[in-house]
């Protein structure tokens, strides 16, 4: 199976979605999966077989790029739409792994290549930026419907909590898999262990 997964913050970091992104990988490889990754040009590169990392062109602007909703995102996020999309032309996926806000880049590329997603629910996107910006919150219904869209039209749902399992289902997601987050208290702990390395494209 060839995989195009799309990781919308720095990668490889030691912290929450980043790991669970690796773990991912990690498991995809084993199982002999050909994927390619669209990340963000700050993070360490790895090395696992049949897994090429594509990032963006670094941005001198656009250093030290938090969690959460921020400019800097949005910069990025053009540039792995960019990516997305110059990829899907060229190869043949037979999916797209789409983790948080890249589930819309996922819907576009299902509607322009026919490509089914999975959508990897961290976080409520809509919801998020609704509690934090409240300037936002006007168009809270807009941002909803966005959301219903990319989880009605998701081959499958991850989500990794039972609140927003519970979200997705209200958005009619033809099928959820809840798989909770796992223990970090381990923040020693690195899951691609000898695997941080170097193999990259861009």
């Amino acid at each position: 199976m060839r995989i195009l997964l799309l990781a919308p913050q720095p990668f490889y970091e030691e912290r929450g979605t980043p790991i669970a992104v690796a773990l991912v990988l990690k498991v995809l490889a084993e199982r002999g999966a050909t994927v390619d990754v669209v990340t963000y040009h700050e993070g360490r590169d790895v090395a696992l077989q049949h897994v090429t990392l594509h990032r963006i062109p670094s941005l001198p602007f656009v250093r030290r790029i938090r969690p959460g909703f921020s400019w800097k995102k949005l910069v990025c996020d053009a540039f792995v739409l960019a990516a997305a999309v110059r990829l899907a032309r060229r190869e043949r996926y037979d999916l797209v792994h789409a983790v948080e806000e890249a589930v819309f880049i996922a819907v576009l590329l299902k509607w322009l290549f026919r490509i089914p997603y999975v959508y990897d629910m961290d976080s409520s996107l809509a919801q998020q930026l609704g509690q934090r910006f409240r300037v936002l919150a006007p168009a809270g219904r807009l941002l909803d419907a966005c959301e219903r869209l990319a989880l009605r039209h998701a081959a499958a749902v991850v989500p990794v909590c039972e609140a927003l399992a519970a979200r997705a289902r209200r958005g009619n997601a033809a099928k959820i898999v809840l798989l909770p987050d796992i223990s970090l208290l381990d923040d020693t702990a690195d899951p691609l262990g000898s695997a941080v390395g170097a193999r990259r494209v861009g």
